[in-house]
């Protein structure tokens, strides 16, 4: 399992400015063979912070997700976005297991 995680910062009007493509991103990639979640989420403290949070059976998944129609028209509006900070860390999950609860 491939798992996705950090922040992209940009000024919170550019962010708002690509809520409803955000949105579309988002129900797009969910629905994608391969993605256990996708979400993009505004920071409540830092308007101007979205964290990324991806979790894919494979890198063949996460492949064939960058050459989707939907990622091609998300990168497109990106254009009109100045991003002035990204951090996006790569994890490869060798399991998973449910989470009980700190001290179980």
């Amino acid at each position: 399992m491939i798992v996705l995680a950090g922040i992209i910062t940009a000024s919170p009007a550019d962010i708002d400015k690509l809520a409803d493509d955000i949105r579309t991103m988002v129900t797009a990639s969910n629905a994608e063979e391969g993605c256990h979640a996708y979400s993009f989420a505004q920071d409540l403290n830092d308007a101007g912070t979205i964290r990324v949070f991806e979790c894919w059976e494979s890198d063949e998944a996460l492949a064939e997700h960058f050459q989707t129609p939907h990622m091609a028209t998300f990168q497109a509006a990106m254009t009109g976005v100045t991003v002035t900070g990204m951090d996006i860390k790569k994890y490869e999950i060798s399991g998973v297991a449910p989470f009980t609860g700190a001290g179980n």
